[in-house]
């Protein structure tokens, strides 16, 4: 096998065993690095301290050149690892599977793997001393260390953004979306919308999603969005609306013809309640997040149908480091504390429980 073609095979073969093993987080992580650095050294040591014998014809040395990349990648891929949900083999976690029977094997599949790497590295290694075959490889050797530090990230990135593509396929056949642009294109599957502040920073309500009649969820937490729409009445099938860590100074009452709302999180400077809200059958579940929650915590008390209730104080982001002292003692003493006597006096009066 020519020396080009053996430097590009050994290149990949090694990125590709470092991808594999170095892309699981898992508790033994540490033990993969070490794996990778010990016997991914030796293996560029042994293939190109060997490589003008393995240049010369033959099959064998092109049996040989495959076995060696063969009982290498094994030892990578079916290592074993494990976090707080369970375990796995690396190459369940490559392939996207999960497979008992893989896990079962894997240790046996790297005891034997790494015996018979040892001793095919020993016989390659001696008959590339007793032949003594001279070639300059110095030109192959800084190329291909360089390439084999970067090529296993560009891997890693790859295999977790394909991951992340087919969770999100699993996600969205299941009608769970992520995207506000991917749940226009598919109206009649969405019954999930959830855009976190990482994705995307809305500084209002996208009325666009409206037209999403089969809607069930709405999920916008921690971003900027200043009131509800009038038309929210038009998703005729909510049933959550979290719209907490946002700047909601009013809730529109327009909220209360969403007969199927069970649940309502919201978050700003909520300073009351629209009446409608208070006898709305299907609602069940409040949580409210507003400086004013002392004092919104009285009107609980007309509410017919909640169950379950959360208040809690909101406070805008304030930098300390920039304020002295007296300023700081005067944000702090302005700052109310959650009233929980009252609140405990209101749990026992209507019976609502605390929602977590």
């Amino acid at each position: 096998m020519k020396k080009e073609i053996q430097v590009i095979l050994l290149v990949l073969i090694f990125s590709i065993a470092t991808a594999s093993r170095l892309s699981i987080l898992g508790w033994l992580y540490f033990i993969g690095i070490g794996s990778v650095l010990i016997i991914g050294i030796t293996h560029f040591i042994i293939h190109f301290y060997s490589m003008n014998f393995l240049a010369t014809k033959g099959k064998k040395n092109n049996q040989k050149i495959v076995l060696s990349h063969f009982l290498f990648l094994c030892i990578f891929l079916f290592q074993s690892d494990f976090d707080d949900s369970r375990s796995y083999s690396v190459i369940e976690h490559v392939l996207g599977i999960e497979n008992s029977f893989l896990g079962d094997i894997g240790f046996p599949i790297v005891i034997v793997s790494l015996i018979g790497y040892i001793i095919l590295s020993g016989i390659i290694v001696a008959n590339a001393k007793k032949e003594k075959i001279r070639g300059k490889n110095i030109k192959y050797i800084i190329p291909s260390v360089l390439i084999s530090i970067f090529l296993p990230f560009i891997l890693i990135s790859g295999l977790y953004t394909s991951k992340d593509l087919q969770q999100r396929k699993v996600f969205e056949e299941k009608g769970e979306y992520n995207s506000i642009k991917r749940a226009l294109e598919n109206p009649n599957n969405v019954t999930s919308l959830q855009i976190g502040p990482f994705q995307t920073l809305l500084s209002s309500f996208p009325t666009e999603i409206l037209t999403l009649s089969k809607l069930k969820v709405i999920d916008f937490n921690e971003q900027k969005i200043t009131r509800i729409p009038d038309d929210i009445d038009k998703l005729e099938n909510l049933e959550i609306l979290n719209l907490l860590d946002n700047n909601i100074t009013e809730i529109n009452p327009s909220i209360c013809n969403c007969n199927k709302l069970t649940e309502l999180r919201i978050g700003g400077d909520i300073k009351s309640f629209p009446d409608c809200l208070k006898t709305m059958k299907s609602l069940k579940h409040l949580s409210i997040q507003s400086k004013h929650s002392n004092e919104l915590l009285d009107e609980l008390r007309s509410f017919k149908n909640i169950e379950t209730a959360h208040f809690y104080l909101k406070s805008k982001k304030v930098d300390f480091s920039s304020m002295t002292e007296e300023e700081t003692e005067k944000h702090f003493k302005n700052f109310k504390n959650f009233d929980k006597e009252k609140w405990e006096l209101i749990k026992k009066e209507t019976g609502i429980k605390h929602k977590y």
